[in-house]
């Protein structure tokens, strides 16, 4: 018998849309994953190398590193990146019926809400609690982790 079961959509062919980093995947991503994939196919929005220089400097995991663990994610069906510094463009491109934000959006001005409302996407908050933060993670990490995998 299995210790966790995956809980099926309630949405099966609805186009759900989950963006961020995804520096350093955990628990709690993965927790917002499984929240996702309840209201269809999931696909994740990661910010391009670009941006996670801009913000993480010399502790951004590369792009194909945190592709390649996402996508290995049971709750993930396709993994996508982007170089701008919110997901408006990605939003417009993909018109996903749902848009998934993780708690700690709550209550945050988000830039991408015109670029929901334009294409009549609904913008989904995952009502848990944050657990964990890849920003508090990554500075402990030893400097391998920031290479690229050789795929």
């Amino acid at each position: 018998m299995p210790l966790i079961k995956h809980k099926p959509s309630l949405y099966p062919n609805a186009e759900v849309l989950v963006s961020g980093t995804f520096n350093i995947m955990h628990a709690g991503h993965v927790q917002l994953l499984e929240f996702a994939a309840h209201y269809g196919r999931v696909t994740v929005g990661i910010n391009g190398d670009e941006y996670m220089r801009v913000k993480y400097g010399d502790k951004a995991i590369p792009l194909l590193n945190r592709a390649y663990v996402l996508r290995s994610c049971r709750y993930v069906e396709e993994v996508v990146f982007f170089n701008e510094p919110d997901p408006s463009e990605l939003i417009l491109k993909l018109r996903p019926k749902y848009f998934v934000r993780g708690p700690d959006y709550t209550g945050v001005d988000l830039p991408e809400l015109d670029a929901l409302r334009s294409v009549g996407t609904t913008l989904i908050f995952h009502n848990g609690k944050k657990i964990h933060s890849s920003s508090a993670i990554v500075p402990s990490l030893e400097p391998e982790l920031f290479e690229v995998l050789d795929l």
